[in-house]
């Protein structure tokens, strides 16, 4: 990535893969519950899942901000089924929600 050196890189990883933690862990619950992955609930996984990278407080904020769905455009907030499917690119946040929502037991 032009303008991103290895320490940068380490940083957004280091971020990425604290996020999928945390987007796994929120997953099960709603799994285990028997929710179905709603627009509105990839937004409210995603916002906790954020909110405990936030209060790590050992992650760099501008790396957690780059993560968000926010930086992608529009997102529905809507009680429909989302369908990540048909997307060809998603952020960062929404590709690890797809994927843990779909790879859960």
């Amino acid at each position: 990535m032009k303008g991103f050196d290895g320490y940068k890189l380490y940083k957004l990883h280091a971020v990425k893969e604290r996020l999928a933690l945390a987007v796994n862990t929120i997953v099960e619950r709603h799994r285990t519950a028997g929710d179905v992955l709603t627009w509105r609930l990839v937004h409210q996984i995603e916002s906790e899942a954020l909110d405990m990278l936030m209060q790590s407080r050992d992650l760099d904020v501008e790396y957690i901000r780059m993560v968000r769905s926010s930086r992608w455009g529009y997102v529905p907030r809507v009680d429909e089924p989302a369908d990540l499917e048909t997307h060809d690119e998603l952020p960062v946040a929404l590709t690890l929600i797809q994927h843990a929502y779909h790879t859960s037991h």
